[in-house]
């Protein structure tokens, strides 16, 4: 019984704390569409996603990158273990 009132009591602040944040998340794009006007926050919007498109690019060449060095790190032992091999 202690734990369900627990539970209940964790489960309000956390569904309180998740409809404050949908509701002001609301709010505030109310706020910014009134303020920009639709074609501003359109602009403002489209600018974001070609910001976070090209630091996605960014990343995932960085990381093709570090993937590429070490198979050439993986490549360079399994040559030297093979050398010492027939050695």
């Amino acid at each position: 019984m202690l734990l369900n009132m627990l539970y209940r009591t964790v489960m309000f602040w956390v569904r309180l704390v998740f409809r404050l944040a949908f509701w002001g998340a609301i709010v505030g794009v109310g706020f910014w569409v009134a303020k920009r006007g639709p074609e501003g926050f359109v602009e403002d919007v489209q600018g974001l996603a070609e910001y976070w498109v090209a630091e996605y690019h960014r990343y995932s060449t960085e990381i093709k990158g570090f993937q590429q060095q070490n198979e050439g790190q993986i490549r360079m032992k399994a040559q030297k273990q093979k050398k010492r091999g027939w050695r």
